[in-house]
């Protein structure tokens, strides 16, 4: 559900459009952090070769694209910019992020200094529809390069193929700080849970008397004798429901589900 006097990602791109940008030029090597913070991929996922996209927020084009991302060639999203990447883009997670992922994502950097903006990373998984038609689903790591009173002018980002470990119903986004002082590492300040199915967001008959146990001051050993299971499924129900909440830790999450008459 969109959320009043928050600009979707499409609003924004409408914004941006053909907008002149305050300098004069914009140094691109302000992405030499983000690649650095990022060479991990191109070593640790052998498998799956990652693909790298550098946007322009102001004319809605692909400065540059990888070959053959989802079994396209580059010149399709060289050529046709933004309206080919919303061709093939899973519809589901196209209104996730337009409506809901971006949004935050701007209320963010509207909090912090626009000189910094390039220093965070953003992370999503999402899914688009391949040329056979498929659905392949990707980890997408992306950075900004503002101009001088906070517009959003580039995006450059890298993609890799998560298609055989994703969670296919839910949605994570983390922003992840830089180390200026080791490139290639990055501190997680930020995480987000969103959910394809609306059904999803709510507990399920498990999860509700694990939390009616947890209200009760019982530990995970403890709850996992009561429902004649392993500890680590009750971890895993506990992690599900943090997720689902946004809660940091059982006392928020308890927090949470009180306020909410869940419990």
């Amino acid at each position: 559900m969109r959320i009043k006097n928050r600009p979707t990602w499409l609003d924004y791109l409408d914004i941006m459009h053909g907008k002149l940008c305050e300098s004069e030029q914009l140094n691109l090597a302000d992405f030499d952090n983000f690649i650095k913070a990022n060479s991990f991929a191109h070593s640790f996922f052998q498998h799956s070769i990652p693909f790298v996209y550098l946007l322009n927020y102001r004319t809605g084009l692909y400065v540059n694209m990888s070959e053959n991302f989802a079994g396209y060639e580059s010149g399709c999203f060289l050529n046709e910019g933004i309206n080919h990447t919303l061709q093939i883009h899973q519809r589901d997670h196209l209104r996730l992020f337009n409506q809901e992922i971006f949004p935050d994502r701007l209320e963010f950097l509207k909090s912090i200094p626009t000189s910094t903006h390039k220093d965070y990373v953003f992370s999503y998984n999402t899914a688009v529809k391949n040329r056979k038609g498929e659905d392949e689903h990707y980890l997408q790591r992306n950075s900004f390069l503002s101009d001088e009173v906070g517009n959003l002018i580039y995006s450059m980002g890298i993609l890799i193929n998560i298609t055989h470990y994703n969670d296919k119903n839910t949605v994570f986004q983390t922003i992840d700080k830089i180390d200026p002082e080791g490139l290639s590492s990055c501190e997680t300040i930020y995480k987000k849970a969103y959910f394809i199915n609306e059904e999803d967001r709510f507990f399920s008959k498990r999860e509700k008397e694990v939390l009616l146990w947890m209200a009760e001051g019982l530990s995970s050993k403890m709850i996992a004798e009561k429902m004649f299971v392993s500890e680590h499924t009750i971890i895993s129900h506990r992690r599900n429901m943090q997720d689902k909440t946004n809660t940091p830790n059982a006392t928020a999450l308890i927090s949470f589900a009180l306020k909410k008459s869940i419990i």
